[in-house]
Parts: structure tokens; C-alpha cells; sequence
């Protein structure tokens, strides 16, 4: 006759009295955690986003500002352009109409003011402004279409103010822009802008 010690007797006890979860405890609870995903993933998808466009932004906002400050610092035009080629070996201006999303660069002009194309043998290649993120498009007024000049006073070369705007999928609502007047200063706006200022909305 084997007999079982009075430990031993109480664990098998506690042993037979577990159980696992039910179906329908598993059920609930995948319940639950769907209701919560499903409130909770919009609102991180669109911190995203706007953290996208707000680094965008202040990317572009902080070249304006440097390529303001070396036309005055250095006392000669500089210029902004856009370019389908920002990372190359030798960059160059281009690209398509009022369509900045692929990049641009910002050079010092050797005075050949006629062009306001970038020469690697005579100009300085100041910064390199790098495509747009996934998903982001930027577009510019006409008044920004190939290039922005900047005055060796900092002003602009520019007859209207310049538009900058930079947009996702959430279109205007969500939209950020950038406006430099003619002292060469950028102002920043977001919500309810027009996502392609070439063709501005009557």
C-alpha cells in the first residue's frame, strides 16, 4: 500500500482544482484588445504624419534661414533650386515644375546671374536639401518655381511672395506651408492650406 505524504496531498489537490482559459475568456479578451487597437492605431498613424511633416518643415525652414545669412555673410547672391539629382557627385538644378519633393540644393552664385544654374567649377555647393519622406509631396508657387535668390542684403529676388506647401493624404486639412515675403524672412502656417499653391484656389 503506497501512501502519499500530507504535502504531496495538498498539491495534487491545488493541482487538479487549475485550469486554463476558456474559449470563451479568449474570445472577450481578443474582443477587447481589438476595440482598443482600433481606436488606438489612427491616432498613432496620424502623430506619424504629422511628425513627418513637421520635420519636413523645419528642414526647409532652417536652409531658408542659412542660405539668407551666407548671401550676407559672404556678400553675393545665393541661390535655392530645386533638383531631381540633390545627391549626386555634381548636382544641378531641374527637375519638374513647381515639384520640389525630390530634393534641392543651395549654392553660392559666381555672379553669373543670368542662369541661376548651379556650377560646380566656379560656385559653392552649400547644402544639399534631400527628398521628400514617403507619402509627402512639396509644391511651390510659380513665384518659387525653379529657384529661390536671395539678395547679397538677404531680400529676395522675387517680384510676389513665395509659397511653399507641403502635403500628405490628409491634403490641406493637415497641410503645412512656408511663405517668404521679399525681405527673405519664412513664415510658417499649417491646416487648411492649398496643397498646390502653382495653381492658387479662387
Amino acid at each position: 500500500m503506497q501512501y502519499s505524504l500530507p504535502w504531496q496531498d495538498k498539491n495534487m489537490k491545488q493541482h487538479s482544482k487549475s485550469r486554463g482559459f476558456t474559449i470563451p475568456e479568449i474570445l472577450i479578451t481578443l474582443g477587447i484588445i481589438a476595440i482598443v487597437l482600433s481606436t488606438a492605431v489612427p491616432g498613432i498613424s496620424s502623430m506619424i504624419k504629422d511628425n513627418r511633416l513637421a520635420t519636413q518643415l523645419n528642414s526647409v525652414v532652417t536652409h531658408i534661414h542659412i542660405a539668407r545669412a551666407e548671401a550676407v555673410k559672404r556678400d553675393v547672391r545665393v541661390i535655392m533650386c530645386r533638383s531631381s539629382s540633390p545627391n549626386a557627385t555634381t548636382p544641378s538644378c531641374g527637375g519638374l515644375a513647381n515639384d520640389w519633393t525630390s530634393g534641392y540644393i543651395v549654392f553660392a552664385d559666381d555672379g553669373n546671374y543670368s542662369n541661376n544654374l548651379y556650377d560646380s567649377g566656379t560656385d559653392t555647393l552649400l547644402l544639399r536639401g534631400q527628398s521628400a519622406a514617403s507619402g509627402v509631396t512639396i509644391l511651390t508657387s510659380s513665384s518659387w518655381n525653379r529657384n529661390l535668390e536671395f539678395n547679397p542684403d538677404g531680400s529676395i529676388n522675387e517680384s510676389a511672395v513665395a509659397f511653399m506647401s507641403l502635403c500628405d493624404d490628409r491634403k490641406s486639412d493637415n497641410g503645412r506651408q512656408i511663405q517668404v515675403a521679399a525681405s527673405g524672412i519664412p513664415r510658417m502656417f499649417s491646416g487648411n492650406i492649398d496643397c498646390d499653391p502653382s495653381t492658387p484656389t479662387p
